[in-house]
């Protein structure tokens, strides 16, 4: 699973019910058709507890985790991240194709380049930049790519 997905599947998966650790690794392998380890899910949801994004109420052994409005907030600005998550499976064709594929066949699919300013848009948002300081930048950054097309 994609680097930081994991994360924000499980944060949705808090959103739509109070549930615990067992239930999200059963709904995520639903989702999936892979079961993610203990190893990873547990980590996350400490992870997720520190910064405040979700809480835990433990009874009989048992912790239930529920979102909190934070965690509410950090699931509408990854919202935005749907497109980023196409561009990395994008990425992961591009690399299937160009390891698979003959040297003659194009790939239609090669956004490797793009990769690196996908990754920095993503860790910018988890961070709190606001999206319309991100548009600025790339929009330049669009027209100085664009004017290596007339060179």
């Amino acid at each position: 699973m994609l680097k930081g997905l994991l994360k924000m599947s499980m944060l949705k998966i808090i959103s739509e019910n109070k549930t615990t650790g067992y239930q999200i690794i059963k709904k995520i392998t639903e989702l999936t058709g892979e079961k993610p380890s203990t190893g990873s899910i547990y980590p996350l949801l400490k992870t997720m507890q520190n910064k405040g994004w979700i809480t835990g109420t433990t009874q009989n052994r048992k912790t239930t985790y529920e979102i909190t409005a934070n965690g509410l907030a950090v699931l509408q600005t990854h919202g935005s991240l749907k497109d980023y998550y196409d561009q990395k499976i994008n990425g992961s064709i591009s690399l299937v194709h160009g390891t698979f594929s003959s040297q003659s066949e194009p790939t239609t699919h090669n956004l490797t380049l793009a990769n690196p300013v996908v990754n920095q848009v993503a860790s910018l948002l988890a961070h709190g930049v606001a999206p319309e300081k991100i548009n600025i930048i790339l929009s330049s950054t669009l027209e100085s790519l664009q004017k290596l097309m007339e060179d």
